[in-house]
């Protein structure tokens, strides 16, 4: 039982690391790391501070 919880745990902190939402349509897409990236929903550039939504 606490394997499951700390596996759960240690998943939600890589996703959070990994992931973030668009800020435009708020979809789950890839954390930009570094300059701009284009969502494959919307398609509308975003970068990792941009906060619209």
């Amino acid at each position: 039982m606490v394997g499951v919880g700390l596996a759960a745990g240690i998943g939600l902190v890589f996703g959070w690391i990994t992931y973030q939402r668009c800020p435009h349509c708020g979809r789950l897409v890839r954390r930009a790391s570094q300059g701009w990236k284009r969502c494959g929903s919307c398609g509308r550039q975003y970068r990792r501070g941009l906060r619209v939504r």
